[in-house]
């Protein structure tokens, strides 16, 4: 039925789908590793189908590392503040979890904005929000791109293939 190379590349495939809702953990990596074990040692995938898969990885994973800064960016929030930010968001996320990441992200996004001399308190808010709704935003992005990694992956190699 399956063999132990196309199990790896689900097994890696699906793994990147539940890991694209988990903070810290790079699903278009292991998306692309799926997909680079399919091709090295599976039965053969098509060039373009490699070169397709891989455009779709990489997106995902520079949206994941940096769609969060850059719609916090696009708001005026500095390079520094979204940096610590992330770190804040990785370091509570392993005390409270998936709520600490948006604590972590929101909170430290409002005070060091907050303690800017030329930033309001609804600016600081302001600019705490686009960051945390990006950094949503761009966990709803990767999701869909290696959940549609996984599908092209059923139907061009397992179906089509």
């Amino acid at each position: 039925m399956f063999d132990a190379v196309t199990l790896l590349a689900l097994a890696l495939l699906v793994a990147a789908v539940v890991a694209s809702v988990v903070p810290g953990v790079p699903a278009g990596l292991l998306a692309l590793a799926g997909i680079y074990a399919e091709f090295l040692y599976g039965d053969g995938m098509a060039l373009w189908l490699l070169a397709s898969f891989t455009v779709v990885g990489v997106l995902a994973l520079v949206v994941d590392l940096f769609g969060g800064a850059i719609a916090g960016r696009a708001r005026g929030t500095s390079n520094q503040t979204t940096l610590l930010a992330a770190v804040a968001g990785l370091v509570l996320f392993f005390v409270v979890g998936p709520l600490g990441v948006l604590l972590g992200m929101f909170g430290t996004v409002f005070v060091l904005e907050l303690r800017r001399d030329d930033r309001t308190v609804e600016q600081s808010l302001e600019n705490a929000l686009w960051a945390t709704g990006g950094m949503l935003a761009s966990g709803v992005a990767v999701f869909l791109l290696v959940a549609s990694m996984l599908a092209g992956y059923a139907v061009f190699v397992l179906w089509l293939g």
